[in-house]
């Protein structure tokens, strides 16, 4: 597995490189507000730093001989795929409906009660932060205009 994980951080590393050198190209300013590259600078630094990040983890796990298990050698693991794909697949829908907040508060709590297999308290409570956290980062701070929905405030 280390090695895979060296092919595969490598590869996410110049694709990160790519994203960011056509981010750089698109410029990331225009005048003084943020220009068009930005957002793929973004994206395209997290790429590269998760990698690199993976990279010397593997040479790491290597010392001490760790195995991973493979996500398809569990014989229910397509359940696991579609019980990601399916709400996801599913959430632009309500998106409207339901409103912003709503939509995504239910997303996070389905796939961390789910799929994280937490408690469902805690899968709550995380689902209520992040969706706080991304309004307030979105809405409120960059005034992105989000669905409203049920929720009118």
């Amino acid at each position: 597995m280390n090695l895979l994980d060296r092919i595969s951080s490598t590869f996410c590393f110049f694709l990160g490189l790519a994203v960011i050198t056509g981010g750089v190209r698109l410029g990331l300013r225009i005048h003084l507000d943020m220009g068009p590259g930005f957002f793929p600078l973004v994206p395209g630094g997290i790429l590269c730093g998760f990698s690199g990040v993976l990279f010397v983890q593997s040479f790491a796990n290597g010392s001490t001989g760790g195995r991973k298990k493979s996500f398809w050698a569990n014989p229910d693991g397509w359940k696991l795929v579609l019980l990601t794909l399916l709400p996801t697949i599913a959430y632009p829908f309500i998106l409207n409906h339901l409103g912003f907040l709503l939509a995504t508060f239910l997303f996070l709590f389905f796939l961390f009660l789910i799929i994280g297999y937490q408690k469902w308290w805690t899968a709550a409570v995380t689902g209520i932060a992040a969706s706080g956290v991304i309004y307030l980062i979105f809405d409120m701070w960059l005034k992105a205009n989000f669905p409203r929905g049920i929720l009118t405030f």
